[in-house]
């Protein structure tokens, strides 16, 4: 009986609740109930290196919205690269992005830093939005610059779900760019 009465005592702490373990590369997004939203969640992406959470940022026709999402690459990289840019969709996002992230070491930060930003255009359904960029990818290929300058303009659209997201990105080289070269740039050479 005392043994009985030992391994009842004993057995209790399992029954007791454990300390919850942290989770791990889980970002949480907020859904993008407005224009703003949208630019946190990108940066977001960008900063945990989160191939998902960037192309949610982008209008997607297989989510029942009408708009399709259009990448217009810097005139400079069109000229150089215009048949990189012919076709690109949502598919060329993603295989870019994920093709860039697998040459930037875990533990090395990304950023992307939006400066001077201008909204024009608002509507209830529609935003444009322009800003100068920054964006750190310190990636392993030393023939590409680890970091991108340039000129964004967004066309932010209401979706069907309610949801805002990217539907038309510009891509402009800034005149002043002392960094390297346009997000346009660092897209062309990571495509494949």
């Amino acid at each position: 009986m005392c043994l009985i009465l030992g391994f009842m005592f004993s057995a209790c702490g399992l029954l007791e609740p454990r300390s919850p373990e942290l989770p791990t590369n889980t970002v949480q997004y907020d859904p993008a109930f407005d224009h703003q939203t949208v630019i946190v969640n990108l940066k977001k992406s960008i900063q945990f290196k989160d191939p998902a959470g960037y192309i949610r940022c982008m209008t997607d026709t297989l989510e029942g919205n009408a708009q399709i999402f259009v990448f217009e690459p810097s005139i400079e990289v069109l000229s150089r690269y215009s048949g990189v840019f012919q076709q690109w969709s949502l598919n060329q996002e993603r295989a870019y992005f994920q093709n860039v992230l697998s040459k930037i070491p875990k533990d090395v930060p990304t950023d992307l830093a939006l400066l001077n930003i201008m909204y024009d255009g608002v509507t209830p359904d529609s935003v444009i939005m322009q800003a100068e960029y920054t964006l750190s990818l310190p990636h392993t290929v030393s023939s590409i610059s680890k970091e991108a300058a340039g000129t964004l303009r967004f066309v932010l659209k209401r979706q069907k779900n309610g949801l805002w997201a990217i539907q038309r990105w510009t891509d402009f080289v800034r005149n002043n760019n002392t960094i390297g070269e346009s997000w346009s740039y660092v897209k062309a050479q990571f495509n494949n």
